[in-house]
């Protein structure tokens, strides 16, 4: 299939999962007293709306390689999408618990669920351009694969510290989710 097809269903996807995840979220009262729990919520908020973002933009970027998809580019992008469908759910515990390691782990494992089916989508995508250096493709593949371990790392280190995977929540996608300069030229 024409791979435009498949870009405009996971655009609307997307913008269905953004729309949603305002949804969840549910702000403690606006008050002095609250203004730390209130401006955390929304950081955690606007955390996952960028990781989203970035997402798009990246998919965005490893589509221009192709002409055509076929089905199975087809079905781990539906698996990218379903893992992506998760991230207002894990969103609003996060923000309402921020201080209990169980939020945390949850949220790692939906990061670990999308990082996942876009490495494998990247991976296939790589295998089909013929454009990229085999250098770039092993760079991307390889900083793909580190990027879904750390998040599939924060899982069990949420045990150990919240503060550790919220450094890999709010540090690690800056530098896994921007796209490559190489690609987009």
């Amino acid at each position: 299939m024409k791979k435009e097809r498949l870009e405009i269903f996971t655009d609307a996807v997307i913008a269905i999962i953004m729309t949603l995840m305002i949804l969840e979220i549910k702000l403690p009262e606006i008050s002095i007293p609250n203004l730390l729990d209130l401006l955390r919520q929304v950081a955690i908020y606007a955390l996952s709306f960028i990781v989203i973002a970035i997402t798009w933009l990246n998919h965005n970027a490893m589509f221009l390689t192709v002409d055509k998809v076929g089905i199975k580019i087809t079905w781990i992008n539906f698996w990218m999408l379903f893992s992506m469908s998760l991230i207002p759910l894990a969103t609003a515990p996060l923000g309402e618990h921020f201080f209990e390691k169980e939020s945390h782990m949850f949220y790692g494992a939906v990061m670990t669920a999308v990082a996942l089916p876009y490495t494998l989508l990247q991976l296939n995508l790589n295998k089909m351009a013929t454009h990229l250096e085999d250098k770039v493709k092993k760079t991307i593949n390889r900083q793909n694969w580190w990027a879904t371990f750390i998040y599939a790392l924060s899982i069990p280190l949420s045990l150990v510290s919240i503060y550790i995977s919220t450094i890999i929540f709010v540090i690690f996608p800056i530098i896994y989710f921007t796209p490559s300069k190489k690609i987009m030229n």
